[in-house]
């Protein structure tokens, strides 16, 4: 393999139980033509502090915003660090995981191997649930849990940022100036739909980090998670899906064909219509592209019944 240039990009938020054994691991990788970019999200604990210990200790680290503290919340935090730094390749590094050794090389060469031309392609992977003593063997997704498809995509995001890798091409189809990050729910689900729409979503099927789970799962203002939380209710999901997708018709409509244009226009409308006959008549025309039918039916259920909450979101 030859090397290339990878930007890992790490986001903080009151991290400092964990931080040092992260960076730990990635440091400890057997890819070594990377560099790891940390900016804080505004922590009120010892956390700062620690990172200009670790980046004065490391010339291959850096300290990206050390003289400009600001809180945006976790997916501004990351859409900022991905937005000042330049690679060839960029990984996402949550605070308080561990990296299998082989976590970059492994990615790598996956996303090497789906490399056609200048292609936008994001390449993610499963990962392992652990307690807070990195102890624990359970896979996060089974075999099925994962698609590439835009459609899919767009009603449900299986790929989890901490494992994501996107190259060059990827970052450039990502209007930071247009997008207001801020605002966006989780940059993990936006980045995926941009690769599906104009690129390749490619899963590495097998773990590559250990992701821990514990009561300060936290980053800015927002709790780790996946885009679709299991816990989270069903019609927050319904609701976050109407959000992204009206955000992403704004962002992307002029450049989509097809189906996806289809798609995408019509459930961003939900956001403009207070009537129910509206909504039943999207449900029935694009049908919801969840896993099971009963997914199906219950997602389009929602849209129809909680019409008022969804025209409130434009």
């Amino acid at each position: 393999m030859s090397n290339e240039n990878v930007a890992i990009l790490m986001s903080t938020y009151n991290g400092e139980k964990y931080l040092e054994e992260q960076v730990k691991s990635i440091i400890s990788q057997d890819y070594t033509d990377w560099h790891l970019y940390i900016r804080d999200d505004g922590s009120t604990d010892n956390t700062v502090n620690l990172i200009k210990k670790i980046a004065r200790d490391n010339e291959k680290i850096t300290f990206l915003n050390e003289n400009k503290p600001k809180n945006l919340g976790v997916t501004g935090s990351f859409m900022d660090l991905l937005a000042n730094t330049k690679a060839q390749y960029y990984m996402f590094s949550d605070q308080d995981d561990y990296w299998m050794e082989d976590k970059i090389s492994a990615t790598l060469r996956k996303m090497q191997a789906s490399e056609i031309g200048n292609m936008p392609i994001c390449v993610h992977s499963n990962l392992t649930v652990v307690d807070t003593n990195l102890h624990g063997d359970s896979l996060m997704n089974s075999s099925e849990e994962h698609w590439s498809d835009f459609k899919s995509m767009l009603f449900a995001n299986c790929v989890t940022g901490c494992t994501m890798m996107i190259n060059r091409e990827l970052k450039n189809l990502l209007d930071f100036d247009k997008v207001k990050s801020n605002k966006l729910y989780v940059h993990d689900w936006w980045i995926a739909l941009v690769a599906a729409a104009f690129g390749k979503v490619v899963y590495l099927d097998r773990s590559t980090i250990l992701y821990r789970q514990h009561q300060g799962n936290v980053i800015g203002s927002n709790k780790k998670t996946t885009l679709f939380n299991k816990n989270e209710p069903f019609n927050g999901r319904v609701i976050r899906m109407v959000k992204i997708t009206s955000d992403f018709w704004q962002a992307y409509g002029s450049k989509l064909t097809g189906q996806n244009k289809n798609y995408v226009k019509n459930y961003a409308s939900l956001v403009q219509h207070r009537n129910p006959l509206w909504n039943l008549r999207i449900v029935l025309k694009y049908p919801p592209a969840r896993a099971t039918t009963t997914g199906n039916l219950v997602f389009g259920g929602i849209v129809v019944r909680d019409y008022q909450k969804l025209s409130r979101l434009g």
